[in-house]
C-alpha cells in the first residue's frame, strides 16, 4: 500500500524538505528491495542518479521546446499577400 503525506505547503515554507519527508518511506522501500535482489549499496545509487537523470531531461524536454517554439515564432516574418 502506498502511504501518501498530505501536505500544506505555504509558499514560504521549505519546500525540498518537505519533498523528501514525503517521498523518505517509500525510498527507503525501494532501495530495500533492491537490496533484497541483491544490488550493492553503489550499483542503486548509481541507477538511480541515472534514473533521476532521465527524469530531469524528460521534464525539461516540453519547457525546451516551448522556449524554441518562442523563438521561432519571433523571428518569424509573414510574407506579403500582395502580388508584384
Amino acid at each position: 500500500m502506498v502511504k501518501t503525506i498530505e501536505t500544506n505547503v505555504d509558499a514560504g515554507a521549505e519546500r525540498g524538505f518537505e519533498c523528501q519527508l514525503a517521498m523518505s518511506d517509500q525510498f527507503r522501500l525501494l532501495t530495500e528491495c533492491a537490496e533484497r535482489a541483491g544490488w550493492s549499496w553503489d550499483e542503486i545509487a548509481i541507477a538511480l542518479l541515472d534514473l533521476t537523470d532521465d527524469y530531469v531531461a524528460a521534464m525539461r524536454r516540453p519547457l525546451e521546446a516551448a522556449v524554441e517554439a518562442a523563438v521561432e515564432g519571433a523571428n518569424f516574418v509573414p510574407k506579403s499577400n500582395t502580388r508584384h
